[in-house]
């Protein structure tokens, strides 16, 4: 649980009692009956957010939003009681879910989701019951309808629940500085108004059964932007429809009845938004998992290599020792003994050639083996290499900028070897920003074509750099300085780049820059080869 500002508690305050006040109670119903009240959502947020503390603030937050609605009741003790009875179960339930059940309250699964579902089921008839009792205590309704009244109400709460408390978990952490809209976005959110007016603008259109259109464009914006598209959907949706409810002024139990369907679409909104975003998360999960097997296998191949050049390097080297130490012996008598420390001299030579032979053979197949080389454009394989680490940026507030020029050449790769060099080195720009505390979090992927006819791919991050201790063994096997890194990838990464002709080097500091070269398609290139080194 932590500690939040006093500005924080009153934007609440201030939300709650806004949001509130702008939303008309149906009064044709015995009980005041409200399509959008947003505060038990946002109670139910901030208490899974900052804890329990602050349950007296939102006791008397609670209870000054009756206000409008109720007045200043003869009988305040028992509005006040009702308050602090829903703030109470609030604070149970988040209490159940957070240390009880353990789920994440910004929804990575569908695990918090579903047990999210089932609290705010909770919640809502918590929520009607203190609502629909007390004004029965009161002797307000003279009906006998009162389960009617409770479920009715029971609507009403679990939709603020499920369109205020989503919204605010899943965006609670995101980076609104880095946020920009896209015209995607626009074309998105113009299908829901589109929607609504086939729904309700049109003459002749039954409103009830034409409610389905407004599952098409939840369902877009689901699939493209995951929990966190769906929630603000379901925002805009559900802000749309309870104004068009108020303009037309529309009977009460109508609005019961668009509030039963509302439900439906807010929850195939929520699992399939999370749906998406447990699949993206898989894949994350299973493109991580390939790198470090990329990295198992060049580690296992680097273990092999010291294991062969021990071996293979044990006989030149003692015949070395051997013939040095023979050498040493001839000097004494140099003029008996002249052809024969030549012949020696000769033979250290030999094995000193065949030991270089021995490393050389062996670097050259842990530099690759045998590569897949194709011909690809620089633009392709960025995109392709980029695409996996785009959520895990965005998750983090982070920019991915990609500068490419239109005039570089074509180049011959192994397509999986370089992308390994790219996933790499954002991977680690990625990692150097995700804990930064500077309003500007970028990363720029740029590239041009040398004169030495090379394109130069560069990856830079404004991060705060590579430290000083680390950064003359940077290239260098184990090196890190990141608690559970292995040092490997920077390694392995140069090893790759050279093993296609180029170079990776670190070229800036603050802010770091890493680039690498690789040579341009030659005419002679073919378009799919296997090269054996």
């Amino acid at each position: 649980m932590r500690a939040i500002s006093w500005k924080v508690l009153l934007a609440y305050t201030l939300g709650c009692l806004v949001l509130d006040a702008v939303s008309h109670p149906q009064t044709v119903l015995p009980l005041a009956l409200t399509s959008w009240t947003p505060p038990p959502g946002l109670s139910l947020a901030f208490l899974l957010l900052y804890g329990l503390r602050y349950i007296p603030w939102l006791v008397l937050i609670t209870f000054l939003i009756g206000l409008p609605i109720n007045g200043l009741a003869s009988d305040w003790f028992t509005a006040l009681a009702a308050a602090t009875i829903l703030t109470l179960c609030h604070g149970a339930l988040a209490v159940w879910l957070k240390q009880g059940l353990g789920i994440d309250p910004h929804f990575r699964s569908l695990r918090d989701l579903s047990w999210f579902l089932v609290a705010a089921v909770i919640a809502a008839w918590i929520g009607s019951g203190v609502h629909v009792f007390s004004e029965y205590l009161h002797g307000s309704p003279e009906s006998a309808s009162w389960l009617a009244d409770l479920v009715n109400y029971w609507v009403s709460d679990l939709i603020r629940l499920l369109v205020v408390a989503p919204l605010v978990l899943v965006h609670a952490n995101d980076h609104w500085r880095a946020w920009r809209p896209t015209r995607e976005m626009f074309v998105q959110a113009a299908a829901i108004a589109i929607a609504l007016w086939v729904i309700f603008g049109l003459k002749y259109t039954d409103q009830f059964k034409f409610f389905y259109l407004l599952f098409l464009p939840l369902i877009w914006i689901s699939m493209r932007h995951d929990i966190h598209g769906a929630t603000a959907a379901l925002a805009g949706t559900h802000l749309g429809l309870n104004g068009i409810l108020e303009w037309l002024e529309l009977h009460a139990i109508t609005v019961v009845e668009f509030q039963m369907l509302m439900l439906g679409l807010s929850l195939t909104g929520l699992f399939l938004g999370m749906t998406v975003t447990a699949r993206r998360a898989a894949e994350e999960r299973l493109h991580q998992r390939e790198a470090d097997l990329n990295q198992a296998l060049r580690l296992a191949a680097a273990g092999e290599m010291a294991q062969a050049l021990a071996h293979e390097l044990n006989q030149p080297l003692s015949a070395l020792a051997n013939y040095a130490q023979a050498s040493r012996m001839m000097l004494a008598d140099l003029e008996r003994n002249g052809p024969l420390l030549a012949d020696t001299l000769n033979k250290i030579a030999d094995e000193s050639t065949r030991a270089g032979q021995v490393i050389h053979r062996l670097r050259e197949f842990f530099r690759g083996g045998m590569m897949h080389m194709e011909t690809c454009s620089v633009a392709e394989l960025v995109e392709e290499s980029v695409a996996p680490l785009r959520k895990r940026a965005e998750r983090y507030g982070i920019a991915l900028n990609i500068d490419l020029p239109g005039n570089l050449p074509a180049i011959s790769i192994d397509r999986v070897q370089i992308a390994t060099v790219l996933l790499n080195l954002v991977g680690n720009a990625i990692d150097a920003l995700r804990n930064n505390t500077a309003a500007e979090r970028t990363i720029d992927i740029e590239a041009e074509y040398t004169a030495a006819d090379t394109v130069r791919i560069c990856v830079g991050d404004s991060g705060p750099g590579i430290a000083p201790e680390i950064r003359e063994r940077l290239f260098q096997p184990f090196a890190t300085s990141k608690p559970e890194g292995m040092g490997l990838g920077l390694a392995i990464s140069r090893t790759l780049v050279e093993a296609h002709g180029g170079t990776l080097d670190l070229l800036g500091n603050q802010p770091t820059r890493f680039c690498f070269t690789l040579p341009r398609e030659q005419p002679s290139d073919e378009r799919t080869r296997h090269r054996h080194v």
